[in-house]
């Protein structure tokens, strides 16, 4: 007599995919293109690869020093160290008082995995997370799975074809007090310098808990230290806050995963504090991060000549993606498609918003 199953009951899973992506493979059109990749692609059609990183894998492949033991729970220091100082600057207030740390984290969702569960734990203000953003994030599906309520807003405005920071400014006016704010896309916002302290006032009188995300600093201007900028407002303002800080995409290594979940704190005190919290959710999660891709960034962040060469590399990932926007927008004007196309090209980053119906 065969036994029964203890996964009878287990139903098939959804695919986890786009409105988008779900709309491409149910068009039967022969030249339909799918734009929405999360990776840069050379004119080959191959993901973009940074020249340095080709260049460090094979060292790292050749070095007999190197044993593979497990790495520390909260990952490679150096690589962490870098990491900050890339985000803040080498000088900032906050590295300068040790009032800042990270935990090297396993994939892009890593860090929000760590952080929601903190939150979930030791942030009782409130159990509701909004998360604001230019484009509509995975994360908030982590957020829904600990128990908290979650709100997705953008500040597209479909309208006028632009991001409009008075749409970002209203949500923070709604927003019920003690909640936490996932915040990516920020930089591209545009906000005024009023602007700017109007978000942070409101935030701080409301004890609203930022956690920023930094998919790919550098992408969209190719300035690194111009696109973390408003992080500086944060900490001048007296802001505890995470962040998570991918860098997979800026390096090219979209299979390594790397990144770091940033805790700033309003001492060494607490940070420590928060830190060990972190760990011990690390190590119940992974034990131990993988080390290679944070070898390969380290080894280019620490040599001023390799990094130099990274920056030049990524500048030019950054040209080709405006002559991208720039060859759209004249292909829609050539075809007599109606309308001003100029927001394409007012648009910064990897990711654009086109238009089209």
């Amino acid at each position: 007599m065969p036994s029964l199953s203890v996964f009878t009951d287990v139903p098939l899973a959804q695919k986890l995919e786009g409105s988008l992506l779900k709309t491409y493979k149910q068009d039967d059109h022969p030249n339909k293109m799918f734009l929405a990749y999360s990776v840069c692609m050379t004119k080959e059609g191959q993901p973009w690869v940074s020249p340095m990183v080709r260049k460090i894998r094979l060292q790292i492949a050749q070095d007999p020093s190197l044993n593979y033991e497990y790495m520390p729970v909260m990952g490679m220091n150096s690589f962490i160290q870098a990491s900050l100082s890339l985000l803040f600057g080498k000088n900032s207030q906050v590295i300068m008082e040790n009032r800042v740390g990270g935990v090297h984290t396993v994939g892009d969702s890593g860090a929000f995995q760590l952080g929601a569960q903190f939150l979930k734990t030791w942030y009782r203000d409130s159990q509701i997370v909004y998360i604001i953003s230019s484009q509509k994030e995975s994360y908030g599906l982590i957020f829904q799975d600990l128990g908290f309520s979650v709100y997705e807003c953008s500040f597209w405005d479909s309208t006028k074809l632009c991001l409009d920071p008075s749409m970002l400014l209203d949500v923070v006016e709604q927003a019920p007090r003690g909640c936490v704010f996932v915040m990516g896309n920020v930089a591209n916002c545009k906000l005024s310098q009023s602007q700017w302290i109007k978000l942070m006032s409101m935030m701080k009188s409301k004890r609203i808990f930022p956690f920023f995300d930094i998919p790919c600093q550098g992408l969209s201007t190719g300035d690194l230290e111009e696109e973390t900028r408003f992080l500086k407002y944060f900490v001048s303002r007296g802001f505890e806050f995470f962040c998570s800080q991918s860098l997979s995409k800026i390096f090219g290594i979209y299979d390594e995963g790397v990144g770091i979940l940033v805790v700033v704190a309003l001492s060494n005190e607490l940070l420590l504090c928060v830190l060990s919290q972190l760990m011990n959710y690390a190590r119940a999660l992974w034990l131990s991060p993988p080390s290679t891709g944070a070898r390969i960034i380290t080894s280019i962040l620490c040599n001023p000549a390799l990094q130099g060469e990274w920056k030049q590399s990524l500048e030019g990932v950054v040209d080709n993606i405006m002559l991208i926007k720039e060859k759209v927008k004249e292909k829609l004007r050539l075809l007599g498609t109606p309308g001003s196309w100029d927001h394409i090209t007012e648009q910064k980053g990897s990711h654009s918003y086109l238009g089209l119906s």
